[in-house]
């Protein structure tokens, strides 16, 4: 870079701190990060600790360190908002973005910038439906961030709606500390358990690349010529294996889950329109009685505590949590701006049509991060911020041209719609995949290890990806691949016949 460029973050979650850590050690040193205060989940390469299922608080404690070791805190503007983001002419990589904020003293301020990254994430404004009647009840209608205690809940009657990850949460808060508490939820979904393969296995196992090869092949991925064939024709094969996989975990939870047959998913495993990790205490809670299930909806408040379902059925309730689910907007740009950069409104929701899911074909000098659901996020994230800092230094090769770029998006768009029946290319249970495209687009090597077996029955965990600086350092400076060996299944079955074969010619 001929001149240190400005960056500016919005959001200083796990996908903020992580872009502007990667972002620093490529030399964009003038940055400042908008936000509350650091949030989000899970862990990178260059801080690992290895807690499994941490709570709230440990993620929160290792952030906060991972932000002070990397010199990034000091570059947060807390409790500052971000009012507005735009530029007269979003075409124009030779003009800045301006940025207005404001304090939560009410201070007022705007700044320039070359580069913006949007980091402000997937969960951060919840979505609470408007029920029947609702103008009737007496008690709170509030979302799961409204929750900050326990003692919020004790001895209430509690409606908890949704059958997601973080309304299995709430109902096991509420399991312990209400005087009643109903899960009402349209449809069951997978519930993993934290150990698998009868008990024997970490449901971390799940992240290795032995296990995602059952899964349909992702357009675009860097699949090898095998796999693809195979999946094409033998796919009752990976259909098989899985259905072991999700026999298992229905065995695994057993009656004191599935025996009012609520809890039963409706659909296959590999059709999941989404899953969830359980609490610990959640399937002893349902089987004492403290979370009653319910199938189906909310169809009216009658009175100050009545709620009648759609089934007819009658609730009483003092308060009712919505885990509904969360709307995706960005109130800073304007209405215009957020059309152009293919961010689309639908239902209040917005629809994300981004080149890789991180930049808005043509317009230059801003990236998206955070905006992939998958069960690797995290990881996901990393090589995301990679492949920005490698974008924003020009060091990137895209598409000839913007319509194989929206080919591309409208692909991926099918895709998942016929996997998981939705409008957004979440990848849901997807992650090696969507990783390795952003490796694969950097030049990178795929396998992260020495050899066949580590790489593809080893948990992925963050320390893989701790040398991606330095590869994509090597890359720009000599234009090639660094050496890295790797011992393959191939070269093991090479190595094997040879043997064989002096074997049989000296005895």
């Amino acid at each position: 870079m001929s001149r240190s460029k400005t960056v500016a973050i919005i959001g200083a979650g796990a996908c903020g701190l992580v872009c502007a850590k990667v972002l620093l050690d490529d030399g964009f040193n003038h940055m400042l990060i908008y936000s509350q205060q650091p949030g989000g989940t899970l862990e990178f390469s260059d801080l690992y600790d290895g807690v499994e299922f941490a709570s709230w608080q440990h993620i929160h404690e290792y952030l906060q360190k991972y932000a002070d070791l990397f010199h990034i805190t000091e570059r947060i503007q807390f409790q500052t908002r971000v009012i507005s983001v735009f530029k007269d002419d979003l075409k124009n990589d030779n003009i800045p973005w301006i940025i207005q904020t404001e304090t939560i003293h009410g201070k007022k301020e705007t700044h320039e910038f070359d580069f913006v990254i949007v980091a402000s994430g997937l969960y951060s404004e919840p979505y609470i439906p408007i029920y029947r009647g609702q103008s009737h009840f007496a008690g709170s209608i509030v979302s799961p961030f409204d929750i900050k205690s326990h003692k919020q809940l004790v001895n209430k009657r509690i409606i908890i709606v949704g059958g997601g990850k973080c309304a299995t949460d709430m109902a096991t808060l509420a399991g312990r500390y209400a005087r009643s508490c109903y899960l009402v939820f349209r449809k069951a979904h997978w519930m993993i358990p934290r150990r698998i393969m009868n008990g024997l296995l970490p449901v971390r196992i799940l992240c290795t690349r032995a296990l995602s090869i059952p899964f349909i092949p992702i357009p675009g991925a860097p699949y090898g010529s095998l796999f693809r064939f195979l999946h094409k024709q033998f796919p009752k094969i990976f259909t098989t294996m899985i259905d072991i996989l999700s026999n298992d975990m229905m065995s695994i939870h057993g009656p004191n889950l599935f025996n009012d047959k609520i809890f039963i998913p409706q659909y296959s495993f590999q059709n999941i329109e989404n899953i969830s990790i359980i609490p610990n205490d959640f399937i002893r809670l349902k089987h004492e009685g403290h979370i009653i299930g319910k199938l189906g909806t909310i169809d009216e408040i009658i009175d100050e505590t009545t709620i009648r379902l759609n089934s007819g059925e009658k609730l009483q309730a003092d308060m009712i949590i919505s885990a509904t689910g969360y709307i995706r907007r960005f109130h800073f740009f304007s209405e215009e701006h957020t059309q152009m950069m293919g961010l689309k409104t639908l239902n209040e929701d917005i629809t994300f049509n981004l080149y890789r899911r991180v930049i808005p074909i043509g317009i230059p000098n801003i990236a998206f991060i955070g905006f992939t659901g998958s069960l690797g996020l995290w990881m996901i994230a990393e090589v995301a911020s990679h492949w920005i800092s490698n974008y924003f230094l020009k060091r990137l090769k895209l598409p000839d041209s913007e319509e194989k770029m929206y080919e591309e998006i409208e692909t991926h768009h099918t895709f998942v719609k016929k996997i998981f029946n939705r409008s957004e290319y979440d990848y849901r249970y997807y992650w090696s995949a969507p990783l390795e495209i952003y490796l694969n687009d950097m030049g990178l090597t795929l396998h992260r290890t020495s050899n066949w077996i580590s790489e593809y029955f080893g948990i992925y965990r963050p320390e893989r990806l701790k040398d991606l600086h330095d590869e994509r350092k090597i890359i720009a400076e000599t234009g090639h691949k660094p050496r890295h060996f790797y011992f393959s299944f191939k070269l093991n079955v090479i190595l094997i016949v040879i043997l064989i074969f002096i074997y049989l010619i000296c005895f």
